[in-house]
């Protein structure tokens, strides 16, 4: 039933897919920098078009009405309405994801970032860090196909957050209300500015759109710590690959004490009627610009005749984070300790240990 090279928590946690990233010398998406921080060529090289454009950006709800001086949730939904924009500017920047050549486009998001964040005005890039998969990457026309799949595959996370230019240079991205918990600054609305390493003061722009962290009528239920899980390698791997810890759809994470938690799917369970203590929430470990992304997601406990509990769970197939998934099972629990804490694993080979809240 088991087998040790494909526990999928085991290769979660491997410290050497991880770091085998660190070889490919790219700039994290997680935080687009200037161009003093990473190589990158300039924007204004004579072999790239010299454009002229007058960008402009409203933004609305999806029933059209305007959002610019309200005040938002998370979960709430804002269409940003461009227009001005030029499809042939920002062919510089980062030599990768986009070649060089090939406009990057656009980065649209809602966060809370300081006074100074302009690239062009050399704001470091921790000013406007920011998760990638809540962003609008916006594109125009043949960007998103030129970014590599081989001999690493960039394109297929960054098409997660791709949306298009339109060949006039107008375009409505479509993004959720959802900073991270600690933003850059306390500015919150709408910001855009080029993609991919460009650096175009014209594109730079900022729309203030105040931010409650009550709850709203949009906003997803908190997650709980209902199952908690040890990730002490996950965290180190991670952090050594120049990647993350990021957790969606119920799950959680605990930086100091370096563990993952996922919330108690009690709806699903009463569905179902099985005996199976079902939790929700995925929690993907990526290295450097997501050559290596890994997605553990709502994990099962399953409690056999004999009494032996084990753990499964959905896991990626390969290295596609959560694009493809397929239940496996991870391992046998022990018997609790004093403390409640269960390892989990297949007879000498423990892999972790994890908590239950009954």
């Amino acid at each position: 039933m088991f087998s040790r090279s494909r526990s999928p928590l085991v290769l979660f946690a491997s410290s050497t897919a991880l770091t085998a990233a660190l070889a490919v010398g790219v700039p994290a998406l997680t935080a687009p920098a200037p161009a003093n921080a990473a190589p990158s060529i300039p924007d204004n090289l004579p072999v790239f078009p010299q454009v002229q454009e007058n960008p402009s950006i409203t933004v609305t709800f999806e029933d059209g009405t305007p959002a610019e001086g309200a005040t938002v949730h998370r979960g709430d939904v804002l269409l940003v309405h461009g227009s001005g924009f030029s499809p042939q500017a920002n062919k510089g920047g980062f030599p990768l994801p986009v070649p060089p050549g090939t406009s990057n486009g656009v980065f649209v998001l809602y966060s809370g970032f300081p006074d100074q964040w302009k690239p062009s005005e050399n704001a470091d890039s921790s000013t406007r860090k920011h998760p990638h998969d809540q962003m609008a990457w916006v594109m125009p026309k043949g960007t998103l196909d030129a970014i590599p799949q081989q001999p690493i595959d960039m394109h297929r996370s960054i098409a997660r957050q791709a949306q298009p230019m339109n060949d006039d240079g107008t375009f409505t991205a479509r993004i959720v209300v959802d900073p991270p918990e600690q933003t850059p600054g306390t500015n919150f609305g709408v910001y855009t500015y080029a993609g991919g390493g460009s650096v175009n003061p014209a594109e730079e722009l900022y729309v203030p759109i105040n931010y409650s962290p009550e709850p709203g009528p949009n906003t997803p239920p908190a997650p709980t710590e209902d199952l908690v899980v040890k990730a002490n390698e996950l965290f180190t791997a991670t952090k050594l690959a120049q990647g993350g810890v990021n957790p969606k759809d119920g799950a959680a994470k605990q930086d100091d004490a370096q563990t993952v938690s996922f919330s108690r799917d009690r709806a699903a369970e009463k569905a179902a009627n099985d005996g199976i203590r079902r939790y929700k929430g995925s929690v993907t470990g990526s290295a450097r610009f997501n050559v290596v992304e890994l997605t553990v997601a709502n994990p099962w406990i399953i409690t056999l005749p004999n009494g032996t509990e084990i753990l499964t769970a959905e896991t990626s197939d390969g290295n596609v984070g959560p694009d493809s998934l397929t239940r496996r099972p991870i391992g046998i629990l022990s018997p609790a300790n004093e403390n409640g804490a269960k390892t989990y694993g297949i007879g000498p080979l423990q892999y972790g240990e994890l908590t239950e809240q009954q």
